[in-house]
Parts: C-alpha cells; sequence; structure tokens
C-alpha cells in the first residue's frame, strides 16, 4: 500500500492541558466495538468507575453538560490518569490524526480542529509538501475505481501547483481552481452516468482524454477575470456567514463569536466602508498570504478524493474555497476589533473553531457540502464575485 501524509504530520505532540482548548468538548466521542467490549469486562471498581461514564447503548463516552463525562477540571483525561493510555477508544488515540483508504492509497491527515495541529498546518512559510512511503505488508484496502481515482489525483495535483503559484494572489487562485473545476464536472458526471460495463468503452477514454486537454489548456491560457461587482461581493459575504448560524453549534461559543463577525464586518459599516476596510485588511496580511494557501490546499487534500465516492469535485473546491474565505472573514474581524492587529494565536483559533462546527458534526457536514452544491447563492460566478481579484 501507498501513504501519503503532508511533511508536518509527524511533528504532532499533544500539549495536553496547556492547550488553549480541548478536543474533549463539544461534540459526542464515539467509542470502538473493540473498545466497547473491553470496557463491559473490566472488573471491580475500575470496571464500575469506566462503565458509569460511558453510554453503551449510543457507543460514546457521557457528557457533563458539553465536557466528556472523564474531563477534569485541569482539562485532563481522568480515564487516562486512573487507568492508563491503553484504555482510551480509537478516536481518542488517533486524533488529530484522521486517515482516507482508496484502494491501495491511504492518506493520512491532521485535522485542523486542534490547536496544535491548525499550528503546524497554517503557521509555516514554506510551500505544502505531500511525501509518499510505501509499505509492502500491508493488504490493499476496499476496492476503488483506479481509473477515476488516478484522474483525480492528476486534477489535484493540477490544482496544487495553482494554488501553490505565488506569483498571484490567494484570490486570483482561488478563482482559477474554481474555474478549472468547473469545466471538468460535467465530465465527471457524464462518467459517473455511464454503466459498469460501458466505462471500460471508448467513450469512457474519451472523457478522460477531454479531462487532459482541458488541464492542459487552462494551463497555456487563463480564463480572463470576470467584472467585480464590489455590492454582490458585500451582500453575498454576509449572507454565507449568516447561513452558519443556522447549523448545529458544537461549541457554545460559536453563535457569540459569528454574530460580533457579522455586526463588526457588516452592521457596524456601510457597503463602501466594508470594502475599503477589506482591502486594507488584505494589504496589512499580504505578507502572510500563505497562511491562508495552507487552510484552502488542508480542505482540498482532505476533501477532494471523496469524489470517488459522490463524483462531486466541484462541491469539493467550493467547499475549500468558502470555507478559507469565512476563516479569513472571522480573522478580519478580530483584527478590527484588536486595532488592526491580527496575532497568529488569533487566526489559528478562528481556523480551528471553524473546523469544528464543520469538521466534527456529520448533521453540519452533510448540510454543508448539500447547500455548495444545490443552492445558488453558492454557485461558481457567486463564489468567484466575493473574491478579491
Amino acid at each position: 500500500m501507498r501513504f501519503r501524509m503532508p511533511s508536518y504530520y509527524n511533528n504532532f505532540k499533544c500539549i495536553a492541558d496547556k492547550c488553549p482548548d480541548t478536543c474533549c468538548a463539544g461534540w459526542a466521542i464515539a467509542i470502538d466495538e473493540k473498545t466497547l467490549k473491553g470496557y463491559k469486562e473490566m472488573s471491580g471498581e475500575a470496571g464500575e468507575y469506566v462503565r458509569e461514564k460511558v453510554d453503551f447503548e449510543e457507543g460514546i463516552y457521557k457528557r457533563c453538560g458539553e465536557r466528556c463525562a472523564f474531563l477534569n477540571d485541569s482539562n485532563l483525561c481522568d480515564l487516562i490518569i486512573n487507568q492508563g493510555e491503553d484504555k482510551l477508544c480509537k478516536t481518542c488515540t488517533r486524533y488529530p490524526r484522521h486517515f482516507e483508504e482508496y484502494g491501495d492509497l491511504v492518506e493520512a491527515a491532521l485535522s485542523m480542529s486542534c490547536p496544535v495541529a491548525a499550528g503546524l498546518i497554517i503557521d509555516n512559510p514554506d510551500r505544502d509538501i505531500f511525501k509518499i512511503r510505501v509499505d509492502e505488508t500491508r493488504n490493499k484496502g476496499e476496492k476503488v475505481d483506479e481509473r477515476l481515482l488516478n484522474t483525480l489525483l492528476r486534477i489535484r495535483k493540477r490544482i496544487f501547483a495553482i494554488t501553490g503559484d505565488r506569483s498571484k494572489s490567494i484570490d486570483q487562485r482561488m478563482q482559477e481552481i474554481l474555474l478549472l473545476v468547473d469545466k471538468i464536472q460535467p465530465l465527471i458526471f457524464d462518467y459517473e452516468r455511464l454503466g459498469t460495463k460501458r466505462k471500460l468503452n471508448i467513450f469512457s477514454k474519451n472523457i478522460f482524454s477531454n479531462i487532459d486537454s482541458i488541464l492542459i489548456r487552462f494551463q497555456k491560457k487563463m480564463t480572463k477575470p470576470r467584472k467585480k461587482d464590489n455590492k454582490l461581493d458585500y451582500q453575498l459575504m454576509k449572507e454565507y456567514i449568516d447561513m452558519f448560524l443556522g447549523l448545529e453549534n458544537i461549541n457554545e461559543d460559536w453563535p457569540k463569536n459569528m454574530g460580533e463577525t457579522i455586526s463588526l464586518l457588516y452592521h457596524r459599516h456601510t457597503q463602501e466602508e466594508y470594502i475599503e476596510l477589506k482591502k486594507e485588511f488584505i494589504y496589512s496580511i499580504k505578507d502572510r498570504e500563505y497562511e491562508y494557501e495552507h487552510i484552502l490546499n488542508y480542505f482540498i487534500y482532505t476533501y477532494f478524493l471523496g469524489g470517488i465516492y459522490d463524483y462531486n469535485i466541484l462541491g469539493m473546491v467550493k467547499l475549500a474555497v468558502v470555507s478559507t474565505l469565512i476563516i479569513r472573514e472571522m480573522g478580519m474581524a478580530r483584527w478590527l476589533e484588536n486595532d488592526k492587529q491580527l496575532t497568529i494565536e488569533q487566526k489559528l483559533k478562528c481556523a480551528y473553531s471553524y473546523s469544528r462546527q464543520v469538521e466534527h458534526s456529520e448533521d453540519n457536514q452533510l448540510a454543508f457540502e448539500g447547500i455548495l452544491t444545490a443552492h445558488p447563492k453558492f454557485s461558481t460566478d457567486n463564489i468567484i464575485s466575493v473574491l478579491n481579484i
């Protein structure tokens, strides 16, 4: 099997009670079957202690308010302290590490919802590098469409080449990948509609030849930038953030933080004032624009290959772009609130709090992906209109 991971992957180390937040609050922690079985079989007082804090019917740890029942007042895990780390479930042992299998390819990532992982992902001036190693002793995972997988890998490689081109602004790069994938998406849907046997015929080969042609043409000649409508920019960005207030709250501070973002950027300023402030903010972060490049790449790396299952690669690129934009708007609000200064700690908090809302609630993730695909507000043209071209 092939294992791919970002270059910073093995640098992660949990800082426990020194963390500015905790991964043991805000969501239900799923317990794997093997660990549940072990809890049921534990004897004596230790077994009774553990079982009283586990919901066996739901397969999760019980919670006290929003916090895991094992999380003490010092933000340390009493299960580890009293029983040892080997009693943790897979979710707790692995987090923030995350794995996705695609046939003989396994992609490892760190979740940006962890503050330490967010720092490794974002606070690095170097371009993203993804390393591959081969382990011949491991068996392949579930079979996938290798032809489609290899095509998605080629497309993603081209996307990373675009996002890594620092001669252009991050907004220009986001526009380019949206336009590129918007052209390719119909071909992927055409491929999806073919029957199993017909996928092997000459028509399917032509589809993939067409994708290569689009990639080549796009590299040679970029579509001309579209005319920017600042009024539309202002209205749509506010509506994008408004939509997030309707999602499930993973953290009780989320509605307050998003409400403050809307108030600081939109309610207290006219459209013209907002536009001038945004220009000033973008200029103020130009030397650290790579931080938003890393955020964009994080979402592309984590989700793009999911198109192997639902064929919706444009939806995944929209998720990456819109997420980057919203995290940047949150940062702009903190910048404005802090006398036009934005620390790396504030940027990281914007990123990991957003990640928790979107990535650690299946309901939120499905709802967001559905909105991005079906809602006319999130058309490719509309998303491009909010970019600072």
